[in-house]
């Protein structure tokens, strides 16, 4: 009996000095709360000076000089951008591009900005965003739905009442995603919605 003790004791004490020893910010979460004009990131200078509307989603928003935007033929107008190339294939689930915009319809703002199996949140701030309720999160696919595990995203989710737009870029191989990710907060600092 005293011997289980002292197993138990010792088992304890590993324990204790293990989790003691562990980051405690790699177990936290980051949850902020912020207005997206106040948000800035000088890492690297940025000129937005192309605009591009969006009318049937109800959108307009600036995005870098010398990128490109998909000419609506597969998707709504102003929904996909790249350095690179916008063309979109037809019927292609690809996430090869540097940011995409979308909106859901009928979709709850709630449902979508929370965690899920899919994904595991590494931070998440709470804004606003053209006087809208959002969220920024930054996620990493735990390899439960259609990314492969591992596959990072860096999102912009705003409540636009009975819909929700949704901003994201991926880190995928030849994309920028730090760059990117800089270059999707200053476009979302300029976007403006209207009612559809």
């Amino acid at each position: 009996m005293k011997t289980s003790i002292n197993y138990i004791n010792l088992i304890l004490f590993f324990l204790i000095t293990l989790l003691s020893s562990c980051d405690n910010s790699s177990f936290s979460k980051t949850t902020k709360s912020q207005s997206l004009a106040r948000k800035s990131n000088k890492n690297i200078s940025i000129n937005l000076d192309q605009t591009c509307t969006n009318e049937k989603v109800g959108y307009q928003v600036n995005y870098p000089q010398n990128w490109q935007t998909n000419s609506g033929d597969v998707m709504n107008d102003c929904q996909v951008f790249d350095p690179n190339s916008a063309k979109v294939p037809e019927q292609t689930e690809s996430i090869s591009k540097a940011i995409y915009l979308r909106v859901e319809e009928n979709t709850p703002f709630d449902l979508v900005s929370q965690e899920n199996l899919g994904e595991q949140h590494l931070s998440k701030e709470t804004l606003t965003i053209d006087s809208y309720q959002a969220v920024a999160v930054e996620s990493e696919s735990t390899g439960r739905a259609m990314l492969p595990k591992g596959q990072r995203n860096y999102s912009y989710i705003v409540d636009l009442g009975n819909r929700t737009f949704i901003a994201t870029t991926y880190d995928v191989p030849n994309n920028n995603y730090t760059k990117n990710k800089q270059i999707l907060d200053d476009m979302l600092k300029t976007i403006e919605f209207s009612e559809n």
